[in-house]
């Protein structure tokens, strides 16, 4: 008994040698307390500087587009210069006159402009919900249909690249012809009176009418 007493007594200081040992070389959060409020600050920290560096990114990522829009008009010839300003200047009027117009309508006219975009937007919704429904195969007869109208746009252009500068003025002869017609239509159906639009009307309506008939089958 004394023998174990004895070890005891002299295992004591070696324990606390050990433990003091273990303690210093520890975590240095020794209480709840601490551990908390050394978690905090540290996640505050990290916010702040993901924050700063995001911040940081964004004012880079500015300068630079800014940097390289300057080196593009620098570089640029004086009728690139024009040209670019006339775009600036046709979207700002643009802009302008969409406000005027909306300012200076009267409140039906608003309502019908309304009404339109109303229209527009739950077209663009309809046709979500169209896709979202449709199962594989309409999607892809979509999609199919969707890329033979991309490569007639690519093939078109395509087309207007690889021609010489005679067939380009040719098209756009013909397209002006077409465009010119359409104005003249326009303005010859503004210029009219109302009695002359009522004659065209009824032509228009009467050869709407004998055409139905005659594509129409007899009632056995």
């Amino acid at each position: 008994m004394q023998f174990i007493r004895k070890i005891a007594v002299l295992g004591l200081p070696l324990a606390t040698v050990l433990v003091s040992a273990t303690a210093a070389h520890a975590d240095p959060c020794l209480s709840l307390t601490s551990c908390a409020q050394q978690g905090v600050e540290n996640t505050r920290n990290a916010v702040k500087t993901d924050a700063n560096q995001f911040s940081s990114n964004l004012k880079n990522a500015g300068q630079s587009a800014q940097d390289q829009a300057k080196e593009r008009w620098n570089n640029a010839s004086e009728a690139t210069r024009k040209k670019w300003e006339a775009q600036r200047d046709k979207v700002t009027n643009a802009e302008q006159n969409a406000k005027d117009k909306w300012n200076n309508a009267n409140e039906e006219t608003r309502k019908k402009w309304e009404a339109q975009r109303d229209k527009v937007t739950s077209a663009e919704q309809n046709a979500k919900d169209k896709w979202n429904n449709a199962n594989e195969e309409t999607r892809k007869k979509w999609e199919a249909q969707r890329d033979k109208v991309t490569n007639a746009e690519q093939n078109a252009k395509d087309k207007w690249n690889n021609a010489n500068e005679e067939t380009r003025k040719k098209w756009e002869a013909q397209r002006d012809k077409v465009t010119n017609a359409g104005k003249n239509a326009q303005e010859k159906w503004n210029n009219a009176g109302q009695d002359t639009k009522n004659a065209w009307k009824s032509q228009k309506d009467r050869l709407k009418s004998d055409w139905k008939d005659a594509t129409s089958l007899p009632r056995l």
